[in-house]
């Protein structure tokens, strides 16, 4: 059914309720289940809201609310509802589900300084169910945000919440980052804190074959839609994943010639890193010089992880490594132009470097003693 805003709504109690719901009302009258007490039986709970209810230096920036749920719940089926006056953050388009079935996204637009309670289910509105139709206990989220790029968290990017970075990526990649270099584990922290909130934490190695099969499917589904944050998040998921089925689609986004925003490349080259699949380490060998700085450094690090080696940006040395591993495909040390500046394959180092230099900077990390700027003035930023 379509999503719809319901008239406001006053109650006896200073509550002012707005219901966003997708299913029919809950009937209060249903008898009550016979199941054995069990996970199956239990309603669903929220086991984690993006910003956490509580935070008190939110960032007003956050575009994104979402809420996680303890169990695949019913799609199309929710009941966002206010608490108090002027509570509800103002929204953006109409609430979905993330490919993993668990997780709920409303975007918003939130104002600096303010006061913000939504209560996900309520004693009236009961529409967050599971797809057996048990209605989720009701929770109540509250949050105050602080002023434009002083806040605390924003988005997943929340201090309760450990970083990547401090973990080395994840058990998985927990010997291939001991190999990386300061710059390149800056880098790897900057994007868990930048783009956090596009990232898959969940464990779905724990998550029943079928679940992670539905995960998958509508993740692959995505990349074939619009450039939202549904899309980008698919990116990630499937990296998560480690889907084989995604690593064609993915690989075709990384290596994409077209000059555009690099966004969808860089998180593709980071999930090929997740996957694991060697035979794309070829193809990611050329990004090592792209434009985009994003793109440039997390080549490095999706090349580290995927060959436990580690070459920094020297892409010769790379290739030259592959071929005498006797890797398939054989690498082509044949320049790919990836932007119509590109300076000349003997200069392109050089002009780089400057770029790498004025990155590394920006985003707090110590140049590598060894890799200072070039004179040559560098080409204009790619599009991140």
């Amino acid at each position: 059914m379509p999503v719809h805003v319901s008239d406001s709504i006053k109650f006896a109690a200073p509550a002012l309720c707005l219901l966003l719901a997708g299913a029919a009302p809950f009937l209060l009258g249903s008898a009550a289940r016979a199941d054995e007490p069990s996970l199956e039986s239990a309603p669903p709970v929220v086991v984690k809201t993006v910003p956490p209810a509580g935070a008190t230096d939110v960032d007003p920036s956050l575009t994104q609310i979402r809420v996680t749920f303890s169990k695949p719940m019913e799609d199309g089926s929710w009941s966002w509802s206010t608490w108090g006056e002027d509570t509800f953050p103002e929204l953006i388009g109409k609430p979905h589900y993330l490919p993993d079935g668990r997780t709920c996204v409303i975007y918003v637009k939130l104002q600096p300084d303010k006061f913000y309670a939504s209560w996900l289910n309520s004693e009236r509105f009961h529409n967050f169910k599971d797809r057996s139709g048990k209605s989720a206990v009701p929770y109540l989220l509250t949050f105050v945000t602080g002023q434009p790029g002083k806040s605390g968290t924003s988005g997943m990017r929340s201090a309760s919440r450990p970083k990547r970075s401090a973990k080395a990526g994840s058990d998985v990649f927990a010997a291939a980052d001991a190999k990386l270099d300061d710059a390149q584990r800056g880098m790897l922290g900057w994007t868990d804190t930048q783009f956090d909130e596009f990232f898959d934490d969940h464990d779905f190695k724990a998550m029943p074959e079928a679940e992670r099969n539905e995960a998958e499917a509508k993740a692959l589904e995505a990349l074939n839609g619009v450039h939202t944050g549904d899309y980008y998040s698919a990116i990630c998921t499937l990296g998560a994943l480690q889907s084989k089925k995604a690593v064609e689609p993915l690989l075709a986004i990384a290596t994409d010639r077209a000059e555009k925003d690099n966004r969808d490349r860089w998180m593709a080259v980071r999930a090929l890193g997740m996957i694991g699949d060697k035979q794309v380490v070829p193809s990611l060998i050329p990004l090592l010089y792209h434009l985009n700085a994003n793109t440039r450094w997390w080549a490095q690090i999706s090349l580290v992880r995927l060959t436990g080696q580690n070459f920094g940006k020297d892409w010769q040395a790379w290739g030259k490594w592959w071929d005498s591993q006797g890797g398939q495909p054989p690498f082509n040390p044949e320049i790919v132009r990836w932007y119509k500046d590109q300076a000349p394959p003997e200069k392109l180092s050089e002009s780089l470097a400057p770029m790498d230099h004025d990155w590394l900077q920006g985003i707090g990390v110590k140049t590598p003693e060894g890799q200072k700027p070039a004179e040559s003035p560098a080409p204009a930023p790619a599009k991140q």
